[in-house]
């Protein structure tokens, strides 16, 4: 049985994703490995578990259960509570294992410094944006989007940038720079082919953090111009360094997504890349409303999300949703919802039509397919 997002982190050995990766480093590094080891193995027996729990409730009263009537005695069940004990706070170590090798890389840390003060004109920061709460409390991850002012709120977002490529096998020289993720290629063959003659001048891309998926869509766009917005100052500068690095003319701005302070129809489009699971309801409303606002005539609006997260389908899904909540801080997915966010895109006065607000890419029983939340100013 083959479950897609479970194995890719092995395919590549550590030390040819992380060259100069440090003795802390790799050992950290390998105790990920052995984590995710660990919950790959149980997670088919999980998966087991659920379909018995169900077919033996359906049998006893006829009907299928819902998610909250039999959610009690699943997380009861000592075969889940071993399973999540094996997922809580497994991503920290691949961020413990990329700040330790920061801080000993002098040479690493020069380069990123270089970049940083390279065409400074086009990061745009300011200290006196006031960091929302919902950002700043949950920890996502157990790698803080905002932390003190020290150095490794300075190198933040390199942690960022070197654990999540580990992690997802995305870059051979993650040492230098990495790229984005392929969600957001996905989005732009998907878009190409509604809309063959869409080429925008002007492109936004909300919740940037260290840069990988603005540099992808510039990469996609060469002729546009791109700017990318987050809360996280250590974040905006390593993106503008990772851009400098690839010769990019990227602008970024530290700005909340939901009170930009962009013109009206500034963006011909409005990206963001799995950014929407990390947001409370009612922040995600304001964030579609700010789109419709900053979106030209015609503009288009693609938020792309993980199914899973955001429109789970069976209760095996629902569980994993619940357990990242429970083992991966991952806050605000518990209420989200492909019918809220259909409502919130309505109000907004964006259209759906020619298939913007569904899943682009295959499903299976155990994940959702990406989700496309999109909208086109009318």
């Amino acid at each position: 049985m083959t479950v897609p997002g479970m194995t890719h982190f092995i395919k590549t050995p550590i030390e040819d994703l992380y060259p100069n990766i440090s003795d802390k480093g790799h050992q950290l590094c390998q105790q990920w490995i052995e984590k995710c080891n660990a919950g790959k193995s149980l997670f088919y027996e999980v998966a087991e578990l659920v379909k018995a729990e169900v077919e033996q409730w359906t049998r006893a009263t006829g009907e299928k259960p819902t998610y909250p009537q039999i959610r009690k005695q699943l997380f009861a069940n000592d075969l889940i509570k071993k399973f999540e004990k094996t997922r809580t706070g497994s991503v920290n170590l691949v961020f413990s294992a990329a700040r330790a090798d920061i801080r000993v890389d002098l040479g690493y840390q020069k380069r990123i410094k270089d970049w940083e003060n390279t065409t400074r004109e086009r990061l745009h920061l300011n200290p006196k944006l006031e960091i929302p709460t919902y950002v700043s409390r949950p920890n996502f991850h157990w790698c803080p989007y905002v932390a003190t002012n020290d150095w490794e709120e300075e190198f933040l977002g390199c942690v960022w940038d070197i654990g999540t490529s580990i992690m997802g096998q995305s870059s051979p020289n993650i040492r230098n720079y990495s790229v984005g993720t392929k969600r957001l290629i996905s989005v732009v063959d998907y878009l190409s082919q509604l809309f063959p003659n869409f080429q925008p001048r002007r492109i936004l891309d909300m919740g940037c953090s260290a840069g990988g998926s603005t540099i992808t869509i510039t990469m996609q766009f060469p002729q546009a111009q791109v700017h990318g917005i987050d809360v996280s100052s250590s974040m905006l500068s390593c993106g503008h360094a990772l851009s400098v690095a690839h010769d990019l003319p990227i602008h970024y701005h530290q700005m909340d997504a939901s009170k930009t302070t962009f013109a009206d129809g500034s963006f011909d489009l409005i990206v963001s890349n799995i950014v929407f699971h990390e947001l409370p309801n009612s922040i995600r409303r304001k964030v579609i409303l700010e789109c419709s606002r900053l979106l030209s005539s015609g503009g288009i609006m693609a938020h792309i999300e993980g199914g899973t997260y955001m429109a789970p389908t069976n209760i095996f899904q629902k569980l994993w949703r619940e357990s990242d909540i429970r083992t991966n801080n991952e806050w605000y997915i518990g209420n989200a919802s492909i019918e809220k966010l259909a409502m919130y895109i309505k109000e907004a006065n964006l259209s759906t039509e020619a298939g913007l607000l569904q899943k682009i890419t295959p499903s299976s029983e155990f994940f959702e397919g990406a989700l496309l939340i999109g909208g086109r100013k009318r």
